[in-house]
């Protein structure tokens, strides 16, 4: 093989990164072979192999790929936004529009062929988990700084907490809509979540003061003076 540049071999492994992420949303990870591959980034085995080890080191390359392009899409609107007040509206905008993208679906089938994979295999498990915590280290940032910037009606805000929950619904969607398709309102979902988060959707509920801090025990001695 030629000697090449460094910036020309990144661009040279980024290319069978995004070839193999082409074949692994096609026909799944266990079904894709590396001959697929080469074929894909029109690249001969050898030199396939001059980039990664095997199949496995591919498939945590898409993977750690995936969650950067995810938080640099996000960091970028955050720049751009100058606040968190604009940024979290340009955020929903990003995720209605990548909700609603007809790729979605396939992306959603290989995270679950991937999380089912990593169940079995804790190498594979625990590069999905970091490539998620990053996502959700990104999340509470965000919110962190929400705070900061006074977008919440209370500076003790949980953002560790926030960041879980908004993760897992967002999660959620994602597999309602390929579990259930035309039957799971993906829309409505998402319309609730924002109006939720937002403030806008509120409910009454006298007995969850208890729940999120429970009262302290009184002791037995007390309640049998009180009675």
């Amino acid at each position: 093989m030629p000697k090449l540049k460094p910036e020309e071999l990144e661009t040279r492994r980024q290319e069978i990164i995004d070839a193999a992420r082409t074949c692994f949303l096609r026909s799944g990870f266990h079904r894709t072979t590396t001959d697929e591959i080469c074929k894909q980034a029109s690249i001969t085995p050898g030199g396939l192999y001059h980039y990664f080890a095997g199949k496995d080191e591919i498939i945590a390359a898409v993977i750690q790929q995936q969650a950067k392009s995810a938080i640099d899409r996000t960091r970028s609107i955050l720049d751009d936004a100058g606040g968190m007040r604009g940024a979290f509206g340009e955020v929903a905008q990003q995720f209605m529009g990548t909700m609603n993208d007809p790729n979605i679906d396939d992306v959603v089938r290989l995270e679950i062929e991937i999380w089912a994979e990593g169940l079995k295999n804790p190498k594979l498990g625990d590069l999905s988990k970091e490539a998620w915590a990053l996502r959700q280290d990104w999340m509470e940032t965000m919110v962190r700084r929400g705070a900061e910037e006074g977008l919440y009606n209370t500076n003790d805000v949980d953002a560790r907490g926030l960041a879980s929950l908004l993760t897992a619904i967002l999660l959620g969607m994602r597999l309602g809509k390929v579990l259930w398709k035309d039957d799971f309102d993906l829309n409505g979902a998402i319309k609730a979540m924002f109006m939720v988060h937002s403030g806008r959707l509120v409910m009454e509920m006298p007995g969850i003061n208890g729940i999120l801090a429970p009262k302290a025990k009184v002791p037995v001695k007390e309640r049998a003076r009180a009675s």
